[in-house]
């Protein structure tokens, strides 16, 4: 027992920290004006907090006052701006197609409109409430065209004017359309279909 409290003491006082003395440790060191300076130096510059300059303004790729303004000049012209180029020919067939029949009634009234005065003297004899009758038809018939080239001529507007406004338009995998019936049980002849659109 002895023996074993004797290795005990022997052992801690092996580890126990020496003693060190005082004049063998290095001078303290002191800071001078240049050192002071170099530490400054060394030191990174401060960068100032760079600010997010992203702008979340929409600008439009195409602008529809210049398609409408082409459109209203030649028709087609706005649907060439907004690459919408298989709109062109379908313009164009129906404007020459409009004013191809325009101008023929247009000659075929004024045709029948010589015959008709013409037929009241003794020179040119001939049915003067036929040629009445056609000389009103074709007149009918080229009015009616004149408003057919009208509303031609708003709808390339429009169009234009429309496909260059939703010409950034996204449709995202995210936009769905559901169709279901809706039943009140309230009224039980009743029955509802709701239509709901999600984007």
């Amino acid at each position: 027992m002895r023996v074993a409290g004797l290795l005990v003491i022997l052992f801690l006082g092996s580890r126990a920290p020496s003693q060190v003395r005082l004049d063998s440790l290095p001078p303290p060191k002191f800071f001078t004006p240049d050192d002071s300076a170099r530490v400054v130096n060394s030191a990174p510059p401060l960068q100032p907090k760079r600010m997010d300059t992203v702008s979340t303004a929409y600008h439009p790729t195409k602008s529809p006052g210049v398609a409408l303004a082409l459109s209203a000049v030649l028709p087609g012209a706005g649907q060439f701006y907004n690459e919408s180029y298989w709109k062109i020919p379908i313009l164009l067939g129906f404007g020459y197609y409009f004013a191809s029949r325009w101008f023929e009634y247009n000659d075929s009234t004024k045709h029948y409109r010589e015959r008709y005065t013409n037929s009241f003297t003794t020179q040119t004899p001939g049915d003067i409430f036929e040629f009445q009758r056609l000389r009103e038809f074709y007149k009918d018939q080229r009015d009616a065209f004149s408003w057919y080239i009208f509303i031609y001529y708003i709808v390339n507007l429009v169009d234009a004017y429309v496909d260059a406004s939703l010409y950034d338009f996204n449709v995202g995998d995210n936009l769905s359309i559901r169709v279901r019936p809706d039943f009140d049980f309230r009224q039980s002849q009743s029955a509802r279909l709701n239509v709901k659109i999600s984007f």
